[in-house]
């Protein structure tokens, strides 16, 4: 019955005419009810329910469309610019030589990969194994269980004859909202950068899954089961988007903790766990020692990222709210937070977890109120107790402000771990907020690649040997300069090394910065005298400056490192 259901859901969509597109989203639903009546299973009652909500809702937008078929957010995609400039051939040799890391290698991407080599094979090895497992920490081996396939957990339906139905729509579908939580695995980053990319979504503004994951359901649009295991994606680091492939095995666990990403409304949901494991496939293993989710979600989408110090004495708090609230609001940006140190004194006291990144889900303003909606992506995670916490029945507090009153949402969180924060109590209480922005606000992009071993520094305050470009517009205008450091297996090894503390590790790795100069002609500068923008040092493998240039200026581009480890 339900197999009946689907396939007059998949014909919504394929209909030529309005009339026919409510009469298949009406039958849809038909066959979902009695789907419902047929189970015994309260889960699965449940579960259907939700498609069936589903289907009525998009039955009334389709009642309501003035055309068929209607325009959809998903299809409104800004065109993402690419580098126009033909590198050396030097450069090409430091994007082959990037592509080696940890073991393993990662070409840069050339093309998408055919549904072909997604078929099951048939011979002494059917379904596709990765060479090498990945590294876990000692707290995660004791708890390990083995490495175990998605299908291995999955009991099939009574209607689902090929075994293909239930475990697609549970592996790969979502009815409710996605809720992403991180357990065991020290990597809050990445789940704070997925929940990001995943309220982006349910906003309407479009995922950004279909030229990340491969293979892919383009008529759902949703990533699709892999007959043979084997899964591809197509992420963005050392200097160029790469191919990183790996299988659907994921470390299982002896207790109820997890050791990767799940989703706490359908724990099988399968894709965040995958696109987890080859995000940390690259950066080594689940051994993960941390990052900031501004890298991460670089890595994970291309989006460019932008780092804000929030303890910084002149930040212009009313110019970045708006800066960033309507550029949140047309899904062209993605906010993310990180704490510094704390005490656990503080941490008891606050509800915020020191060294820790979050995730932006909604932002609100009414008055003289800005509020931002924040998620806590630990599973048992603590909230935050200052003043505008929302209280268990969701009644604002008698110390709220009627703009506050006014700007909230009638109904209470929608998950565990979120909370509502005025923008003073975030820039008070945090250290950094991540902005990843969408590349498609930009026409036009050039890439440059180098390397560079650092000297020995005999005059710290010296420019005379770091890189340094030229830099001239055939138009005034904005313009982005990023940085973007190479991951390296040392870096890795180097942050094993090293105490627990994030900032510990961070540094250990090095610094970098930006500076710009706009009264040189293009040539190059020997000390830092008179630069129009001085970036702060990083320990981010970014950094970015933002430039309005000039027409009939020729600025010099200034690499500044004071100290690393690794080479660029």
């Amino acid at each position: 019955m339900e197999a009946d259901a689907q396939a007059a859901e998949s014909k919504v969509d394929k209909s030529r005419t309005k009339d026919e597109a409510l009469k298949n989203a009406i039958l849809a639903v038909e066959l979902y009810v009695k789907a419902t009546k047929a189970t015994s299973s309260d889960s699965e009652k449940t579960r259907i329910r939700g498609k069936c909500k589903q289907l009525l809702s998009r039955a009334e937008e389709i009642k309501q469309s003035t055309h068929w078929p209607p325009t959809k957010s998903k299809d409104i995609v800004l065109r993402v610019p690419t580098s126009g400039r033909e590198i050396s051939k030097r450069e090409e040799i430091i994007l082959l030589e990037g592509s080696k890391l940890h073991g393993f290698i990662f070409p840069p991407w050339t093309s998408d990969p055919d549904e072909s080599a997604f078929e099951e094979k048939f011979g002494e090895n059917p379904v596709y194994t990765d060479s090498t497992d990945l590294k876990l920490s000692e707290a995660q081996v004791e708890i390990f269980a083995g490495w175990r396939r998605p299908k291995e957990s999955i009991e099939q339906h009574p209607d689902d004859k090929d075994g293909n139905m239930q475990r697609d729509e549970l592996l790969m579908g979502s009815v409710d909202e996605i809720d992403l939580v991180q357990d065991i695995t020290t990597d809050c980053s990445v789940v704070a950068s997925l929940c990001a990319s995943t309220a982006r979504a349910q906003k309407g503004h479009g995922q950004l899954l279909s030229s990340m994951i491969y293979p892919f359901d383009k008529p759902k649009f949703r990533p699709k089961v892999s007959k043979n295991g084997k899964y591809v994606f197509r992420l963005h680091f050392n200097g160029c988007p790469r191919k990183v492939t790996i299988d659907d095995r994921l470390p299982a666990s002896t207790t109820s903790r997890s050791l990767h990403v799940i989703d706490r409304r359908n724990p099988q949901l399968l894709w965040p766990a995958l696109l987890e494991k080859a995000y940390l496939k690259v950066r080594g293993g689940y051994d993960f020692p941390g990052s900031n989710s501004g890298t991460d979600l670089w890595v994970l989408s291309g989006w460019i990222p932008e780092q804000i110090f929030l303890q910084s004495d002149d930040l212009p708090s009313d110019t970045l709210w708006h800066r960033i609230f309507k550029s949140f609001g047309f899904g062209d940006v993605m906010i993310t937070l990180g704490t510094g140190k704390l005490s656990h004194r503080e941490e008891r006291e606050l509800g915020l977890a020191g060294e820790h990144d979050y995730a932006i889900l909604d932002m609100k303003e009414s008055g003289s109120q800005r509020l931002l909606l924040v998620k806590n992506p630990w599973r048992d995670g603590m909230v935050w107790k200052g003043s505008t916490l929302m209280p268990e029945n969701g009644a604002p507090g008698p110390s709220w402000t009627q703009d506050i009153r006014e700007a909230l949402p009638e109904k209470s969180p929608p998950s565990l771990g979120t909370f509502w924060m005025s923008l003073e109590d975030v820039i008070q209480h945090f250290e950094s907020l991540y902005l990843n922005w969408n590349p498609g606000l930009f026409k036009y992009r050039q890439d440059h690649h180098f390397s560079w071993i650092i000297p020995v520094m005999k005059n710290p305050g010296s420019f005379i040997h770091n890189p340094q470009y030229a830099l001239k517009s055939s138009k005034e205008g904005t313009v982005w300069v990023l940085l973007s450091r190479h991951f390296a297996t040392s870096e890795h090894d180097i942050a094993q090394n090293k105490s627990s503390a994030l900032a510990d590790t961070s540094g250990a790795l090095g610094f970098i910065s930006l500076y710009i100069f706009s009264s040189t002609s293009g040539q190059r500068v020997y000390l830092s005298d008179d630069a129009i923008h001085r970036g702060a040092y990083v320990d981010s493998p970014q950094t970015l400056a933002r430039l309005e240039v000039e027409l009939s200026t020729t600025y010099t581009v200034q690499v500044a490192m004071p100290a690393l480890q690794l080479t660029l």
